[in-house]
């Protein structure tokens, strides 16, 4: 009996370190091809004037079968003939668009030859940077002065360093000579206001939160609760400031005040790049953190007009005598062997796993249902 408990012992701890074994490479495979796997996608264009024609075909087609099935006999077409009216009524349109164009560029008013427009919405990591740079460079390759390039842009800002780069990501357009405009639907706070000043043109619907002009930085403590159970932490540094404000050391005075210091000096940085696109605005008025509704930020001149980001597309449509292109990178994901991978130690694939046993296990009750 001794003997053959050892060995059923024996045996448990082979298995148990060939499953650590197994685990271990799952992970260290999963871990290298997160670090060699290079992003890959590809770049969509929509041709948004040719989408905007079709809908428009749709519709005048939807509207003349209507008024066959109503009866109306003075107004009845048939195919045909409906067809060929919609193609003169589109190109009558077209001839006065362009002659309006022609007419407003000889007054001064701008009228873009061709509009790209591109959508950013930003986490907190601004990650989406990443393919907000493929999107500039593509439309850069192809666009002139006298283009226009329109950003939906949506985000309630987050790190410094991040918003810094999508801010100067859209530079790249200005410098080029294209003109950009900047449109916000919802809100564009502290890092996504950096990045919407860049613009020549700001366009908020009414109820977006626009401003917060300001730094913060949120640091919890556990110095006084690690000293109630008498848990130790050692830091050493290199550098009188190499570390102030720590979560589990004991923070000084003067740690605080040395990292007040760093944020007043990242907020003046913001109010001078700011005051560089935007330099009507009175910084110590506007540069409190507070936010506005885009109605109070145009009176405060944040903003340049107030409509939603369709509105002003739409219009902006009919006051260009070119394409309008719609350009989104778009991810692609790959079926790699770490997809793989992690598909198989998933949560959800050992739960289905386990409620399958059960079921099978199970016969004195008609269903079994986990989670």
């Amino acid at each position: 009996m001794l003997w053959e408990w050892l060995l059923f012992t024996l045996k448990g701890i082979t298995v148990a370190v060939f499953v650590v074994i197994v685990v271990g490479m799952i992970v260290m495979i999963v871990k290298t091809s997160r670090e060699l796997e290079i992003p890959s996608g590809e770049l969509k264009v929509t041709d948004l004037r040719g989408r905007r024609q079709d809908n428009d075909k749709l519709m005048q087609q939807a509207l003349g079968e209507s008024i066959n099935q109503r009866g109306d006999e003075a107004k009845k077409l048939k195919p045909k003939a409906r067809e060929k009216l919609y193609k003169e009524n589109a190109k009558a349109l077209e001839q006065q668009r362009h002659a309006l164009i022609l007419k407003r560029r000889e007054s001064g008013i701008f009228c873009p030859e061709n509009i790209f427009v591109l959508s950013f919405h930003g986490g907190v990591k601004a990650s989406e940077v990443k393919d907000l740079r493929r999107e500039i460079s593509a439309v850069l390759d192809a666009a002139r002065p006298g283009d226009e390039v329109i950003v939906d842009l949506e985000s309630p800002g987050g790190m410094v360093n991040s918003y810094g780069l999508c801010a100067a990501e859209l530079m790249r357009v200005r410098e080029s000579g294209v003109y950009l405009t900047v449109c916000v639907d919802q809100v564009a706070a502290s890092g996504g206001y950096m990045m919407a000043a860049v613009a020549n043109r700001i366009v908020a619907a009414p109820f977006a939160y626009i401003g917060s002009i300001g730094v913060i930085a949120q640091i919890p403590n556990f110095h006084r609760l690690m000293n109630r159970y008498d848990i130790d932490y050692e830091q050493i540094t290199a550098g009188k400031y190499k570390r102030t404000v720590t979560m589990f050391g004991e923070n000084t005075q003067a740690d605080r005040d040395k990292l007040k210091e760093e944020l007043e000096a990242i907020h003046a940085r913001f109010k001078e790049e700011v005051q560089t696109f935007r330099p009507m605005l009175n910084m110590e008025e506007l540069a409190t953190g507070e936010y506005w509704l885009a109605k109070d930020a145009l009176q405060r001149g944040l903003v340049d007009e107030i409509a939603t980001f369709s509105d002003y597309l739409s219009r902006r449509m009919l006051a260009s005598s070119g394409s309008v292109l719609k350009v989104k990178w778009c991810r692609r994901r790959k079926n790699t062997l770490s997809g793989k991978l992690r598909k198989l130690v998933s949560v959800r694939t050992w739960v289905r796993i386990l409620r399958t046993e059960l079921l099978e296990r199970d016969t004195g009750h008609d269903q079994v249902r986990i989670g």
